[in-house]
């Protein structure tokens, strides 16, 4: 998506408002500071610290993409009720 270019002001401590330019799930910014002076700013979003474990664990990560492509497709199955006891 493509947003026209706006001039931003700065504040009296030198900050900007990025307000509607951030998607909603971001949640930070890496910085880059060119030599001409352009600032760079890479959108990132951060995930709990007790779920890093499935982004570390390739074969955790496939299971779930897989069931997630599997639900999108409707291939699901019914467990039987008793499942969880």
């Amino acid at each position: 998506m493509s947003v026209p270019a706006k001039n931003l002001k700065l504040d009296s401590k030198k900050r900007i408002t990025l307000g509607k330019f951030v998607k909603s799930d971001v949640t930070s910014y890496d910085v880059e500071l060119k030599e001409n002076g352009v600032i760079v700013l890479y959108p990132k979003v951060e995930i709990p610290a007790e779920e890093v474990w499935l982004f570390k664990n390739k074969t955790a990560m496939d299971s779930v993409k897989r069931g997630l492509e599997n639900s999108k497709n409707n291939e699901v199955v019914e467990l039987e009720e008793n499942f969880w006891e």
